[in-house]
């Protein structure tokens, strides 16, 4: 081997270089592989989750207590239908089925058909809700003005008991109520002279008041002399229990929906 071809030590590398033209492999530099950390929900997430939970939750009470309103409507129509037909329908006993027919049964419904929590009606298409909102109000509104007129002219319209006057004030709701439902109806023809918002709104204003004025007269209907004849005491007590929470729990969607369109007034007027 010539003086030329010595290896060559280095003095910073431990290696020997034969003076070869190619450099050897540099020094791998460390490489870090990133770990990744678990994710965590930010606060707006959980946030978005306990609120979507509450929701569920506070629909599911809204269910279970329309299933429950559904069962005091049904009872309270189901006991009268049959203490009225089992006496007969004349004279009182027509009043007091055709009034619970139209106010607690048909009027109940009618004000509950567009409310979300609405068990029975829940899945419709808004124009099929409209279309049975009208059925069973008109139903409800016919029968309970008439059982409502009937007493009325037996009395010779001078009314001077509470339920009396009570059935009287719904009569004469149930009617403007029922006018400004035709008027509703045709709101958009209408918009000319009146805003279909408030045209709307004072239709359920109007149904909403003569459906709460129908019920309160139902509850003062089973201290009357023919109910007490035919009932015991305990029984009239759990009519009345009923009555309220029928009233209470089927009120609760309209006030929601009236309270929506007032919110809707004070803002584009």
């Amino acid at each position: 081997m010539s003086e030329s071809q010595q290896p060559v030590l280095s003095r910073t590398q431990s290696s020997v270089d034969y003076g070869s033209t190619i450099r050897t492999e540099s020094l791998r530099r460390p490489t870090f592989i990133p770990i990744e950390s678990p994710r965590r929900y930010s606060k707006m997430a959980q946030g978005s989750l306990s609120g979507h939970e509450a929701q569920n939750r506070l629909q599911r009470l809204e269910y279970f207590l329309n299933v429950l309103n559904q069962m005091c409507i049904g009872f309270v129509t189901i006991y009268i239908s049959y203490l009225t037909l089992r006496t007969g329908l004349s004279g009182t006993g027509l009043h007091a089925w055709l009034v619970t027919i139209g106010f607690s049964f048909f009027m109940a419904e009618g004000v509950m058909i567009h409310y979300g929590g609405n068990v029975l009606t829940n899945g419709y298409k808004r124009q099929t809700k409209t279309t049975i909102h009208w059925v069973l109000l008109t139903l409800g509104g016919g029968c309970g003005a008439a059982g409502a007129l009937i007493k009325m002219i037996q009395k010779g319209f001078l009314l001077q008991s509470t339920h009396g006057r009570l059935g009287m004030t719904a009569f004469i709701l149930c009617i403007l109520a029922m006018s400004s439902g035709l008027a509703a109806l045709f709101s958009a023809r209408m918009k000319k002279l009146l805003a279909p918002l408030l045209n709307k709104t004072f239709h359920n204003f109007l149904g909403f008041a003569c459906f709460v004025i129908a019920l309160v007269t139902q509850y003062y209907g089973y201290q009357t002399g023919y109910f007490k004849s035919r009932s015991e005491t305990d029984f009239q007590i759990l009519m009345k229990c009923l009555t309220l929470i029928s009233l209470v729990l089927s009120s609760y969607g309209p006030m929601k929906a009236l309270y929506q369109k007032c919110k809707n007034i004070f803002s584009q007027f």
